[in-house]
């Protein structure tokens, strides 16, 4: 019985990592290919966004972030 309490707390360790090493993995692949974009990245969720997609010409993106 102790055995399955022990392995459903391990488990949750092991989803824990795997989640932070597919966000991390995904940022690195990102950035070794030039897709990540620092300034976009800093003010992610914020009215700044909106700003930075209208300069970029991303219209649809605020439009998307506007009607948030």
């Amino acid at each position: 019985m102790t055995i399955f309490d022990v392995d459903e707390l391990m488990n949750m360790g092991r989803t824990c990592v795997n989640l932070v090493g597919n966000c991390l993995t995904t940022i690195v692949v990102a950035r070794w290919e030039g897709e990540f974009h620092d300034k976009r990245a800093a003010v992610f969720g914020r009215p700044e966004e909106m700003e930075l997609d209208l300069r970029e010409g991303e219209l649809a993106f605020a439009e998307a972030a506007r009607n948030d």
